[in-house]
């Protein structure tokens, strides 16, 4: 008793009004302070090698041939706005978030960012595949050389905290070979180690919401057999295209005809 009384009568002499507030976040709330970036039009450049690029209109209209690193491609171009989100997939299976505006507006005549070390990639890892949204509609689709396939709906990579990395981003258990972001469903063509293709829409696929899904059998492979090589069928001009489409799954396809083949390694 005489403790307690003791501290009251501390209290009493020196309390004092708080001089900080407490902050407690509310739900839904991210990214606080940060300012939106400006909204305005650009075109995207990303190469095999990992550099990208962000260009005006007007700049690219001045410009002259892009300068590239020696032996490198351009594998994406698309026009967007500076206020969209990018989603860097890696060869370790993971993702990093960024913003278009976090880049500075560049020009042809520079080969641009290297996107391992700008975003601070591990030791060895590498970009694999860019994703645009300003939505995260739609959904990411994966195809492993095992033969399997995953559909992740993209907002299983949206997040209410700023969160730049994400690990598990797709499957580790079977070398990835085709990624793309599909706004709608799609039909794919499919080649296979052993001479094969099918053809097979997205729709076929289920959805799962876990990003590290295994996925489920699209493919029926041999032992030592493999996908080897993915492309969009729209521009595809098969002699006999209902040769190679498949209603269930999984399936083995059919041998590449002489002529499908021609056609194939001119566009591939």
């Amino acid at each position: 008793a005489i403790i307690i009384s003791e501290l009251e009568n501390v209290g009493k002499k020196y309390a004092k009004p708080r001089r900080s507030l407490l902050y407690y976040p509310t739900e839904g709330e991210d990214e606080a302070g940060e300012e939106p970036a400006p909204d305005y039009a650009v075109h995207l450049f990303f190469t095999r090698e990992g550099y990208f690029k962000k260009i005006t209109p007007q700049s690219l209209r001045m410009s002259g041939e892009q300068k590239l690193k020696e032996g490198d491609e351009i594998t994406v171009q698309m026009e967007t706005k500076n206020n969209a989100e990018l989603l860097f997939f890696t060869s370790k299976c993971q993702v990093y978030k960024c913003r278009v505006g976090d880049f500075d507006d560049g020009k042809a005549s520079v080969m641009g960012d290297y996107i391992a070390a700008r975003l601070g990639m591990e030791e060895g890892e590498t970009p694999v595949y860019m994703a645009l949204t300003t939505d995260y509609k739609g959904h990411m689709f994966f195809l492993f050389a095992n033969g399997k396939a995953a559909k992740v709906p993209m907002e299983s990579y949206a997040t209410k905290q700023n969160r730049r990395k994400l690990l598990n981003a797709f499957s580790d258990k079977s070398p990835l070979v085709y990624a793309a972001h599909l706004h709608e469903e799609c039909e794919l063509a499919i080649y296979t180690s052993a001479g094969r293709m099918l053809l097979v829409n997205s729709a076929q696929v289920p959805a799962k919401q876990t990003k590290n899904t295994a996925g489920v059998n699209v493919v029926t492979l041999k032992k030592n057999q493999s996908i080897i090589h993915v492309r969009r069928a729209a521009n595809l001009e098969l002699t006999d295209p209902h040769r190679y489409r498949v209603r269930t799954l999984p399936a083995a396809g059919a041998i590449l005809r002489g002529e499908d083949t021609a056609e194939q390694m001119q566009l591939l």
